[in-house]
């Protein structure tokens, strides 16, 4: 059972549906004039004294920030000010992500604790003696309050995205594939197709209640095979749901080939022309990152150049820093395109 299967009165793990508390969430920000994959970057990068050195975090995703913020000199001050830059952080992190903000306050009035299992009584509580200062919780609790009390800031234009594109049909976006802007999306869902974390839960979250009754009545899906709902509440008229493969698995690279060839053939048999990919199977089944963004590009350019007379835009998309690198490495790789603009 997943941690949060059962109703909790306190959410004190920054995990599954509740990922997005923690800073080392990939969320796109800016921050003191500098761009940073995530919250944790963006804080560690300010122990640093001058602003050429906190350069040297914008492009680490968290767990390099935060190993990097142990090596670095702190400013004379950081002991005094760390607690305001990371409110200061925390603030830019929800103000640059409206999906974030709002689903911040849509936590409700539960007590929001930073739990660990390393120690941590300064950021957080340590779960295994319920000791801690709490002081991010404390932070994000004051934020929602503040959005509830005067309602959620004007926000827009602020949703940050990199989009790279390749071509008129190709692209790769860093981003939140439930708010791509394509006919389809393409859920990385697991066999029962009732939801899941990652991807899967993200999905299932934006599209509300009524996608779950559709794949109740789809009755699973094998690995690597695909099936079909509508796109219930999410902008995509379609959800196309592919089931990856854990890494390791017998023939687990044919099986993730099967996947992206089973959501493009769906797409065509539905008279799609848009779709968004994630990266399947690089969350929680395991598959190396970059071996999995090689295995998507190369796949849906190989489907493209066995019809060409189908035309279909792809993006692939991810909130994860290096997929998304590897995205754009291999699309310029595999695809015959060339780059626009």
């Amino acid at each position: 059972m997943r941690y949060y299967e059962t109703e909790r009165e306190c959410i004190d793990l920054f995990r599954e549906e509740y990922e997005f508390l923690s800073n080392f969430y990939p969320a796109y920000m800016t921050f003191d004039g500098i761009d940073f994959y995530s919250a944790e970057a963006a804080y560690q990068a300010q122990k640093c004294a001058e602003k050429e050195q906190r350069v040297q975090f914008s492009e680490m995703y968290a767990d390099a920030a935060k190993r990097q913020g142990k090596k670095v000199e702190c400013r004379e001050d950081w002991d005094q000010v760390k607690i305001p830059v990371m409110e200061a952080v925390v603030r830019a992190k929800f103000l640059q992500n409206p999906l974030l903000a709002r689903r911040l306050l849509e936590t409700g009035d539960k007590p929001l604790l930073e739990g660990n299992y390393w120690g941590d009584l300064f950021w957080g509580v340590d779960h295994r003696t319920g000791k801690g200062e709490n002081h991010l919780g404390k932070i994000l609790m004051d934020l929602r309050r503040e959005y509830k009390e005067k309602g959620l800031p004007n926000q827009e234009g602020s949703d940050r995205k990199k989009l790279f594109e390749w071509g008129r049909d190709m692209a790769a976006q860093f981003g939140d594939i439930t708010q791509a802007d394509c006919q389809c999306i393409v859920n990385a869902a697991n066999e029962t197709l009732l939801g899941g974390s990652g991807v899967d839960g993200a999905i299932h979250r934006e599209a509300g209640k009524e996608l779950l009754e559709e794949c109740r009545k789809l009755n699973g899906c094998k690995t690597g095979e695909a099936k079909i709902t509508s796109g219930c509440r999410l902008k995509a008229s379609y959800i196309i749901h592919t089931v990856g493969p854990h890494y390791g698995v017998e023939k687990d690279r044919e099986l993730l080939v099967s996947c992206y060839r089973s959501c493009l053939d769906l797409a065509m048999e539905y008279g799609i022309h848009s779709l968004a990919f994630p990266a399947v199977s690089a969350g929680k089944f395991s598959y190396p990152k970059r071996e999995a963004a090689r295995v998507a590009v190369e796949t849906v350019c190989q489907w493209k150049k066995e019809h060409p007379e189908y035309e279909i835009q792809t993006v692939f998309c991810t909130v994860d820093p290096r997929i998304y690198e590897y995205f754009c490495e291999f699309i310029q790789q595999y695809s015959p395109g060339r780059q626009e603009g």
